[in-house]
């Protein structure tokens, strides 16, 4: 792809970001929304072009939906109060088959997610096992209920 990106368009009026590519940046998209909502962005690699009307809503929401099926992990950190992040790191998916070893993995599993029947006990784990990668959305649900959950806890001593 030599020729030169279109520009996009992002728009954003504290409540709600729209953003409209057509062989855009990815790079140039992302700077733009930091400057818009004061977001910062770290780890951005090679580019990538992107197409498509990322309709208006709630800026994390937006930019899942934008950087899904991206070449980057990412995680959105903070909330600005506007919806928009305080932060959004990335970082290269790896090429290949995206599997992550369960042995690689923290283990930091609160006694109720233990007991729970839907997620297995450390007892049922394979080590050697292998996991499908996480969506964007599946790792922000989880680092929010990580925060709620240590808002929550009782101070330790």
């Amino acid at each position: 792809m030599s020729e030169k990106p279109i520009q996009a368009s992002v728009l954003w009026n504290r409540d709600e970001l729209r953003i409209t590519a057509q062989s855009s940046s990815l790079q140039q998209i992302l700077q733009d929304v930091a400057k818009v909502t004061g977001t910062r962005v770290e780890g951005m690699g090679a580019d990538e072009r992107v197409f498509g009307v990322y309709c208006p809503g709630q800026a994390c929401d937006v930019l899942v939906h934008l950087l899904e099926g991206s070449g980057y992990n990412v995680m959105m950190i903070g909330d600005q109060e506007q919806g928009a992040p305080r932060q959004i790191v990335l970082s290269t998916r790896p090429s290949g088959p995206a599997l992550v070893a369960i042995k690689n993995a923290p283990v930091n599993a609160r006694k109720e997610d233990a007991d729970s029947e839907d997620e297995p006990s450390s007892s049922d784990i394979n080590p050697g096992a292998v996991v499908p990668p996480r969506t964007p959305q599946q790792l922000l649900q989880e680092i929010q209920q990580r925060r709620q959950a240590q808002w929550q806890a009782p101070p330790q001593n």
